[in-house]
Parts: structure tokens; C-alpha cells; sequence
């Protein structure tokens, strides 16, 4: 008997049905929806409904003891702990990036900013930063215009690293980056670049 496994799929381009990004995370939810396993999917698009931007306020609240939380405070920190929850709950997380002036959009940057809690997703140890999220599978899909696979190029990019740390900063070591890059160069064959992101993910999803 199969054991249900969940996977937590996170959207961050504006662009929507247009975003290749988007389009090979759909994919993998197909590879895995038609496969053997069984699966629950939690989608997260942060175009719809974007994490709250890291204030003041917010901030203060995070580091407020729960039994001194005002009401405010409480709402305040209400979508922090859902998005944390899910993340708890997920066995498979996947960071769908497009690149947005060498980083990630400000929307997953944002996102990030409500997932990073001391005590919730981190703690630190006698070695330093120690992740409270063991056992789960990251995927990074990182979408981009410059092909960032190129030696060259790679010193310019601060998406994939970034994510990487910050999946393993909160426990998670076990990660795969599906490249979909060089989208915009003159010479670029967009079916090819993501037809090839495709049957990755693919791959990806056999071994899920």
C-alpha cells in the first residue's frame, strides 16, 4: 500500500499562464498526477496571493512570546504560519523562480522573508544555523533569460545559490535545480529550452 506523499508547489512570476517557469511546475504536478504514486498537491501562486511584505510591525510581532500577542499581532503573523505549515506538512517542495534582475522576483523574496522564523524553520545550535525542516525534497525550477549554465556566466547568478541556501538553511539538503535559461538570447529555441526543463522534471518525478 502506497503511502500519500504531499507536495508543496510554489509560483512566483506575475506573468501567470504565460511564464515558463510556471509551465514545467504544472508539468511536474502532470508527470506526478499520471504516474503510480499518490500525491496531494498544495498550489501556492504568490501572484495571487502575495506574502505580506516583512514591516516593522510584522517583525515585532515574530519575535513577541505567543502568550503576549495581541489580537493585531496575531493577525499579523497569521500568513507566516500558514505558509510554514504547509511547508511542514510537504514532502516535496518546489520553488518555481523565474530571475528577476540576477535574484528572485520581490514576490518569492518576500515569501522567504515570512518562512525564515527563528524557532519555527531554524534554530540556532552550538555550530550555528541548524534547519527544523529534515527529511523533504527540494526542487528549484529556475527560469532566466541569460543562460547561467554557461561557466561565464555562473558568478552572476545569485537565484539557484540563493535558493539553494536558503532551502538547506532550513533543513532541506536534498535538492535539484531544472535549469530553463536562455530564453531570451538570439539564438534561443524556447520549445527546445523547455522541452528539455520538461523531460528533466520528468525524471525527477519518477524518483519522487
Amino acid at each position: 500500500m502506497s503511502t500519500m506523499k504531499k507536495v508543496l508547489i510554489i509560483k512566483s512570476s506575475p506573468k501567470g499562464d504565460a511564464s515558463s517557469s510556471n509551465e514545467v511546475a504544472d508539468h511536474f504536478v502532470k508527470a506526478l498526477a499520471s504516474g503510480q504514486g499518490d500525491y496531494q498537491f498544495t498550489i501556492r501562486d504568490l501572484s495571487q496571493t502575495p506574502a505580506p511584505l516583512l514591516d516593522g510591525a510584522i517583525q515585532a510581532a515574530f519575535y513577541t512570546p505567543p502568550e503576549a500577542l495581541t489580537e493585531r499581532q496575531q493577525s499579523l503573523i497569521a500568513p507566516s504560519l500558514e505558509m510554514i505549515q504547509e511547508l511542514k506538512e510537504a514532502d516535496v517542495i518546489v520553488f518555481s523562480s523565474p530571475m528577476h534582475n540576477f535574484s528572485v522576483s520581490s514576490l518569492l523574496k518576500a515569501y522567504i522573508d515570512q518562512i525564515c522564523r527563528y524557532g519555527l524553520t531554524f534554530e540556532y545550535g552550538a555550530t550555528g544555523p541548524v534547519g527544523l525542516l529534515q527529511d523533504k525534497k527540494g526542487i528549484i525550477i529556475s527560469s532566466a533569460g541569460m543562460d547561467f549554465q554557461d561557466e561565464a556566466a555562473k558568478v552572476l547568478d545569485f537565484q539557484s545559490p540563493y535558493l539553494q541556501h536558503i532551502l538547506g538553511f532550513i533543513g532541506i539538503s536534498d535538492v535539484s535545480v531544472v535549469p530553463v535559461q536562455g530564453m531570451d538570447r538570439s539564438d534561443a529555441n524556447p520549445e527546445h529550452i523547455i522541452g528539455s526543463a520538461k523531460r528533466k522534471i520528468e525524471q525527477l518525478a519518477l524518483a519522487v
